[in-house]
């Protein structure tokens, strides 16, 4: 019994001087000259007139003056990284199965605002879009707009090559100095901060009664740079203790300005939305230049 005591106070020691030591690569000091921003959620809103998370959503949001976006990136069979929210194809396209199931070739003959068709007289037919890569879509982004790269892995999906393959390509298209990850998976933190990748990873917490004890258990473990919470859980005190410890933050999904104004105002750095007119209401970010150029890293090619 004493030994497993002395186990515990050990391991949270342990924790504790680690987290103590750790400078998050905030979104502060990551990008220079950055202000508070909102960003589009998944190009041009959930469920907007534009298909999600395709290279027409982010070239429409731009349009109107957007310049950070959140996506949505998922694996192949064939280990190409495709935008895709999922957890299935039949979610916004006219395929089915799961994405990991196909090859990028099946997949890029599907219509991915097949799900628009359905959305009601007050949406406009939307004309074919393929299901693009995230290399097609962080060349089309203009090259001062912040892109967080949401990586998606289901519950039970412990496959390492992921997030390995992910960063490859934002390296190799030389978007490293405007791009950030986030996750709500253990091994995505886990994966991507063992890529020693300059860019800042986000730990993504779901809303919920737990959501408190998974934010400070996967920081103290995983050492996050930024914390991506659901508005909900996003209290004015929480916040504040967050910031003090050096955390970026970014909060999900806000469509109301009143209450986007009350998170900027409590400390927010970002706040995602599927509300386009919010780019009247809140100034665009005014940089996406890192303090110091990342260096890029020689890789082999699987």
């Amino acid at each position: 019994m004493i030994y497993s005591f002395v186990a515990v106070a050990i391991a949270i020691t342990v924790l504790a001087w680690r987290s103590l030591r750790h400078r998050p690569r905030n979104f502060g000091r990551y990008y220079a000259g950055f202000t508070p921003t909102v960003a589009t959620h998944r190009g041009f809103g959930k469920m907007a007139g534009v298909a999600e998370n395709t290279v027409a959503a982010f070239a429409a949001s731009e349009k109107l003056g957007f310049r950070a976006h959140e996506l949505d990136v998922r694996l192949t069979r064939d280990k190409k990284v495709i935008l895709l929210h999922g957890p299935t194809l039949a979610h916004t396209t006219n395929g089915t199965g799961r994405a990991e199931e196909r090859t990028y070739h099946e997949i890029a003959a599907l219509n991915a605002a097949h799900y628009l068709h359905e959305a009601g007289p007050q949406t406009k037919r939307p004309t074919q879009e393929k299901v693009p890569l995230l290399s097609e879509v962080l060349r089309k982004i203009q090259k001062t707009s912040i892109v967080n790269v949401e990586i998606k892995r289901d519950r039970f999906d412990f496959n390492s090559q992921l997030e390995p393959l992910v960063d490859q390509v934002v390296h190799e298209t030389g978007a490293g100095a405007r791009v950030c990850y986030s996750g709500f998976h253990f091994l995505t933190l886990w994966h991507m901060k063992n890529t020693g990748t300059n860019s800042p990873v986000g730990l993504l917490i779901e809303p919920g009664a737990f959501a408190r004890v998974k934010c400070w258990l996967y920081r103290h473990l995983l050492l996050p740079d930024n914390i991506h919470l659901h508005h909900t859980t996003a209290t004015s005190g929480f916040l504040k203790k967050l910031k003090r410890r050096g955390y970026g933050i970014a909060i999900w999904t806000v469509n109301d300005a009143t209450r986007a104004r009350e998170l900027f105002a409590d400390g927010a750095d970002m706040v995602i939305t599927d509300n386009m007119n919010f780019v009247k209401d809140f100034a665009p970010a005014r940089t996406a230049k890192p303090d110091k150029k990342p260096a890029l890293k020689k890789r082999s090619r699987r």
